[in-house]
């Protein structure tokens, strides 16, 4: 019996074999030049990401952190006005400086805005993540407490259960209150108190953390690092 053999066939696997020799060779130049942006929450990490719940004012509502960022976003196409910064802020009502410092918070959240006329950038969404820190006196929180603080209503202790949380500075907040009281968020972002302060880059990027720079306010990060059509100074 003869045995045929097919020239043919031959080539058409060695045009396979040479394709997908090429294929990996690009695979493997993409891998060597290409820098993974990693997860993480330094300056140049793509933010863990927050879901759950959130209060708005009225409602707890469906939360997630990514829908507030545009993947097509660079500063290199000069896209100031079209995609909005994210600033979260990681809070605890029962937290004493937290809650003498929210006043300065809950004005930024309304000052960078472009229907403030003295700023002269895009928009930034400001967020909060209430969580309940274990093991403190007074530090037993709830959505109760977290609604209180976040409407400024009496009847709810904050501050260490030493105020009530209508006497909280500043005036009430218009910004989604995230519900972290597990502490789930706070964990996976690796912070270790409160509060602290994230500028998130409308592409999910960390440009500026409060852990790296403790001497500079997050409204002057903002001044600093977000692109201004004419920038005319800070808050």
């Amino acid at each position: 019996m003869k045995i045929k053999y097919d020239d043919n066939g031959d080539a058409r696997i060695d045009t396979a074999l040479t394709a997908i020799a090429i294929f990996i060779a690009a695979i493997m130049v993409i891998s060597l030049t290409t820098s993974p942006i990693l997860t993480g929450t330094k300056e140049g990490d793509r933010a863990p990401n927050v879901t759950g719940k959130a209060y708005n004012g009225s409602v707890w509502e469906d939360f997630d952190l990514q829908t507030y960022y545009d993947y097509d976003w660079s500063l290199e196409n000069n896209n100031t006005t079209g995609s909005q910064w994210v600033m979260i802020e990681f809070l605890d009502t029962d937290c004493p400086y937290c809650f003498n410092t929210i006043r300065e918070y809950q004005e930024g959240s309304q000052y960078f805005t472009p229907e403030n006329p003295n700023w002269n950038g895009p928009h930034v969404s400001f967020l909060a993540s209430a969580a309940e820190l274990t093991g403190l006196k007074g530090h037993d929180s709830s959505r109760e407490e977290i609604m209180a603080f976040r409407d400024k209503t009496p009847g709810e202790m904050c501050n260490s259960g030493n105020q009530d949380c209508s006497e909280r500075g500043g005036s009430p907040y218009l910004i989604p209150f995230i519900d972290d009281l597990d502490k789930s968020h706070m964990d996976k972002w690796g912070i270790p108190g409160t509060p602290s302060y994230f500028l998130i880059q409308p592409d999910g990027i960390i440009a500026w953390s409060s852990f790296d720079n403790q001497d500079e306010k997050f409204y002057d990060a903002i001044n600093r690092i977000v692109p201004q059509n004419n920038p005319q100074g800070g808050e």
